[in-house]
């Protein structure tokens, strides 16, 4: 069933700001939080503002009337080609990212290890990349083989593909948990991201889009449950394929993730078609 004009009007009243267009800002990202990644809601306290600031990264707030952060996202530009295959190097970078995750959650790391493991992943994340002696504060790593073992892989500077796909990267898409209990109130049966994504996200990139080419959406999802759920919950409700069709340059810390993309051309009217069916049918609900 159709959104409502009672419920497009509580959407509306919404605020999607860009983070360094108020400094206010800078204090309103203290009371941010996320359970399930805190590297998320590091990079919005610590790298965002600045990263916003020099337009190396975009990125926008959702609050309500009352000025608290629902939702952060970020965007910036990327490039998808006709695919990659690089079998070895992606295990072997699949170990290190792993390896770091563990050792970042091992009862035996300080917290000074933490806190510097948290920054590789994220620079790497944000395409700032690897550092080895970034790698040598850790004490833990320099005892591990998975270590030896990236550091003996060489990498060409120039990547010789087929054809180039203008695109878009979602790089941070993140619900502040304390303010879950605000969305609930407005008593909405869609998920606050999905609500996020096709009406203040995606109106981002048809603006984009008639001004500069762009083909393709995309991001990496960091999901390491069996199940899959961030992985499905982006196919069923944002629209993404993670099919191998298509490749991009992959940062470090995303080859663990699940690369996942779709198509612009007929974005606006997947936008409509979500307002179409907002509601479930009240057949449905009986």
């Amino acid at each position: 069933m159709r959104i409502t004009d009672g419920q497009r009007q509580l959407l509306d009243s919404l605020i999607c700001e860009r983070l360094s267009s108020n400094e206010a800002h800078l204090r309103m990202v203290d009371n941010f939080c996320n359970g399930r990644n805190g590297s998320l809601e590091h990079t919005l306290k610590n790298e965002a503002y600045a990263e916003d600031e020099d337009g190396n990264i975009a990125f926008y707030l959702i609050k309500d009337a009352d000025k608290h952060i629902l939702f952060y996202f970020s965007i910036k530009c990327g490039m998808l080609y006709d695919r990659f295959g690089e079998g070895e190097k992606l295990r072997k970078i699949n170990e290190l990212f792993r390896f770091l995750v563990e050792l970042e959650q091992d009862p035996s790391s300080t917290e000074e290890d933490r806190k510097t493991i948290d920054s590789i992943l994220e620079n790497i994340r944000t395409r700032k990349g690897l550092v080895k002696k970034d790698l040598s504060k850790i004490s833990h790593i320099k005892k591990s083989q998975v270590i030896e073992d990236f550091e003996k892989e060489s990498e060409d500077n120039l990547k010789r593909v087929g054809k180039t796909f203008a695109g878009i990267e979602i790089v941070h898409f993140c619900a502040n948990d304390d303010c879950r209990p605000l969305w609930e109130k407005f008593n909405i049966q869609q998920k606050l991201g999905a609500v996020v994504f096709w009406h203040f996200l995606i109106p981002k990139i048809c603006e984009l889009r008639k001004i500069a080419g762009c083909e393709y959406l995309f991001l990496f999802a960091a999901d390491l449950t069996p199940d899959e759920l961030l992985v499905n919950y982006y196919r069923a409700n944002l629209g993404f394929k993670d099919s191998n069709e298509y490749g991009t340059a992959i940062p470090l810390y995303d080859y663990a993730c699940k690369f996942m993309y779709q198509e612009l051309k007929d974005i606006e009217e997947r936008r409509e078609a979500f307002y179409a069916d907002f509601n479930p049918d009240e057949e449905a609900i009986e």
